[in-house]
């Protein structure tokens, strides 16, 4: 009797054991996928919805602003100044004067070619009725002729001298240098004033000669001045050099812009981007996005959660995008932070 009751309390112990044992064992185990999930952590990205666009292929150089005209202005004469009529940073229209020379000796001697003009005119004028009527000879009415012609030819010679003290603008523009000032004697031909016309700018660049097929005349190019808050011009190349430059390998081309505001200055530094080609329905990328595999290049897509890596057939790269022409669909998610250490496959979390 006292054996079966030692069997019995045994038996309820080693039950009451394995009991224990297999709560432990589920308890770990509960731990283990709770542990399981919490290691499981979701990289977070952005991302960004792909559609078709339209790309243009640019060839992009370094172009310089410049004046549309530039003009050092002198005098045939030479003299000292007397005046200045507009002064540095006027505004002037052609053929405004801008400054005289001192011409009071010429304006005399105009005076007085002037004056023997008109004498040798009216006595010409009296001769030729004379002759006409028969009462003098021809010699003497030829004499007064060449007389009068002599004395026209001096009146005009001396004018044009005098006029020639007064330096006009030769076109519309803004007096921009002074060389010299009031009371100098300045020699012909010595640059007095420097005369800029700033309504249109003139941009110029040269283009690597592996481009010479590409560019033309008429090709559309957008100009950007970093200096002017990135300001962007569209406009066209109006000329193209005809000869390759043996120092840099570059030919030269032309732009010009409109500057009604005046805010491009000569000198300014630009961005020059001329359109190569242009493709439509294409998916264009940032550059960055884009990562090398031996595969090939590819980027990383977003679906349900997931990091999907495409590899992609690249078009055309462009002031850092890149044209794709193969390996994505419309509406695609492309990630475009967090991409850099992402591997196929893995958990992601979209923010904004």
């Amino acid at each position: 009797m006292k054996k079966e009751i030692r069997l019995f309390i045994y038996s309820i112990i080693v039950t009451i054991l394995l009991l224990t044992i297999a709560g432990c064992a589920d308890s770990t185990g509960s731990d283990k996928e709770n542990s399981k999930q919490i290691e499981e952590p979701s990289v977070y990205v952005k991302i960004k919805p792909l559609q078709l666009v339209s790309f243009v292929d640019n060839i992009y150089v370094l172009g310089t602003a410049k004046a549309f005209q530039h003009a050092k202005l002198s005098s045939n004469e030479g003299g000292k100044i007397r005046k200045f009529i507009k002064d540095k940073g006027s505004y002037v229209n052609k053929d405004d004067v801008i400054l005289v020379i001192d011409n009071d000796v010429l304006k005399a001697n105009l005076n007085i070619a002037k004056a023997q003009y008109e004498r040798a005119e009216s006595t010409f004028v009296r001769q030729e009725i004379v002759y006409k009527q028969q009462v003098t000879s021809e010699l003497t009415y030829l004499n007064s002729k060449f007389e009068r012609d002599a004395a026209k030819a001096n009146f005009e010679l001396i004018k044009a001298r005098y006029d020639r003290t007064f330096i006009k603008a030769p076109f519309a523009g803004i007096v921009d240098q002074k060389f010299a000032e009031i009371g100098e004697t300045v020699l012909p031909s010595f640059p007095i004033v420097s005369l800029v016309s700033m309504n249109k700018i003139k941009v110029v660049a040269g283009v690597p000669e592996n481009y010479v097929n590409m560019v033309k005349k008429g090709s559309y190019v957008e100009v950007v001045f970093k200096d002017l808050n990135n300001a962007k011009f569209t406009s066209k190349v109006t000329y193209v050099g005809t000869t390759i430059s043996t120092n840099n390998r570059t030919f030269p081309i032309e732009i010009i812009l409109n500057n009604r505001d005046g805010k491009i200055k000569p000198e300014l530094s630009a961005q020059i981007f001329i359109e190569k080609a242009k493709y439509e329905n294409v998916f264009v990328i940032p550059e960055e996005t884009l990562t090398e595999t031996d595969l090939g290049p590819a980027v990383f897509i977003e679906k349900d959660g997931i990091a999907e890596m495409r590899i992609v057939e690249i078009i055309s790269r462009s002031k850092n995008e890149i044209a794709i022409k193969k390996g994505l669909n419309d509406g695609d998610n492309l990630i475009v932070v967090g991409f850099q250490k992402l591997i196929r496959g893995e958990k992601i979390t979209v923010i904004k």
